[in-house]
């Protein structure tokens, strides 16, 4: 779990002290934090003038954190941040009837949330298919009732190395 607070982009109008507050007070609950360049400018590779703070946080902060967004709102609305929350988790797929991990999964699936101004759930679900057959339909719609957000098999890719097994290729199922 991460807390990253960005400063403003003054080059597009955003209002520097309006971040800056939200900075100061979130060093004063969260302690100092490690600040960088949002990005740097390819290719001279010089540091961009807008900045973000991260905190790298243990699940026992999830409340102290939720609850400190909530006072702090409403937020200004910037292009990054001013500040947001991440949580993720890793896990492996289970057979939802005897709760037992699926064999031969090579990657781990994830759900990403951003508690933000505008926040989002993204999911990441690694089958241990080989192909789409049977048995993979059967599996998505025993897992259906638990999934926590609209499930919508257009949006599913079969991976696949391209020819040389330098890269993956992603098709459409």
């Amino acid at each position: 779990m991460e807390m990253v607070c960005f400063t403003a982009d003054e080059e597009h109008g955003e209002i520097p002290e309006l971040a800056d507050n939200i900075l100061k007070k979130t060093k004063s609950v969260f302690g100092i934090g490690e600040t960088q360049p949002v990005s740097y400018l390819y290719p001279a590779n010089i540091p961009s003038k807008q900045t973000k703070t991260e905190w790298s946080l243990t699940s026992n902060d999830l409340k102290k954190t939720i609850d400190y967004l909530i006072e702090g709102q409403p937020y200004p609305k910037y292009n990054l941040g001013p500040i947001e929350l991440i949580i993720s988790y890793n896990f492996k797929l289970i057979e939802p009837i005897n709760k037992t991990e699926l064999p031969n999964q090579q990657d781990v699936s994830s759900l990403l949330i951003w508690l933000t101004k505008n926040s989002c759930v993204s999911p990441r679900l690694c089958f241990p298919f080989i192909e789409p057959n049977q048995e993979f339909w059967d599996y998505l719609n025993s897992i259906a009732e638990f999934i926590p957000f609209k499930f919508d098999s257009k949006y599913l890719r079969l991976v696949h190395s391209n020819k040389k097994g330098t890269t993956n290729m992603f098709s459409r199922l």
